[in-house]
């Protein structure tokens, strides 16, 4: 059992990281930007790869946690494909993955039993993360850059979507007692990272290196997500 999950934990993150860093250079240099069409197939795949990931390691009948983290690896992928053709289809796709984060995370805190100290840890984390956003949006409109009022209410509710990705990864973590459950819980936050800068270079001022600040976080981000599907056992 645990040969194979080294090995298949092995194959994965060699996978992950291999297409991640060609999909980070090809997106990083100027040179290679063109390349649309090549980065539409590749940027992608280490996000499916982690889909079949979870999939695989818990077959043959993945219980529902597995299976919804799944479907939100594969917007993720879809997202970044959207991404690549507009803004607001790519965010479109997000939303729907940190609405299967969030329900996921939620309901099998709800399964384990709430308690107190999960419930506590969970508001106190959402409240910070709201208030995060309201001083990141008075940020975002400080810009000299015309942005549409509407499009800024949209990456709102996305902000309001992914912080609750970020807590209920904290209430499942404290609910579960699982030590490593921190993982996938530095994930969200690294998610929040890589969107927070997105968000900044779209509506605020360009950044130096961005491609490669967001492109890395995000790819953790998943990376460490998808480890929910060996280190929780449901």
């Amino acid at each position: 059992m645990y040969n194979k999950l080294n090995m298949s934990l092995i194959i994965f993150s060699v996978i992950f990281w291999v297409i991640a860093a060609i999909t980070i250079l090809l997106k990083s240099r100027e040179s290679l930007k063109t390349k649309t069409g090549l980065i539409k197939i590749v940027k992608p795949i280490p996000a499916l790869a982690a889909a079949v990931f979870t999939i695989y390691m818990n077959l043959p009948s993945p219980a529902l946690f597995y299976l919804l983290l799944a479907i939100a690896l594969v917007l993720c992928a879809l997202g970044d494909v959207g991404m690549e053709i507009n803004i607001l289809p790519g965010l479109g796709l997000f939303l729907f993955s940190h609405i299967f984060y969030t329900s996921n995370f939620f309901f099998q805190s709800l399964t384990l039993g709430l308690t107190i100290i999960p419930l506590t840890a969970f508001g106190v984390c959402l409240v910070i993360m709201i208030g995060y956003i309201f001083f990141y949006q008075r940020y975002l409109k400080t810009t000299q850059k015309e942005v549409e009022p509407a499009l800024l209410k949209a990456v709102n509710v996305y902000a309001l979507m992914i912080s609750l990705t970020l807590s209920t990864a904290l209430l499942l973590w404290f609910s579960s007692e699982i030590m490593l459950g921190f993982i996938p819980l530095i994930g969200a936050i690294f998610f929040v990272l890589s969107d927070s800068i997105i968000g900044i270079r779209e509506f605020h001022h360009d950044i130096k290196n961005a491609e490669l600040i967001i492109l890395s976080t995000y790819y953790l981000a998943i990376f460490l997500l998808s480890l929910g599907a060996i280190l929780y056992t449901f």
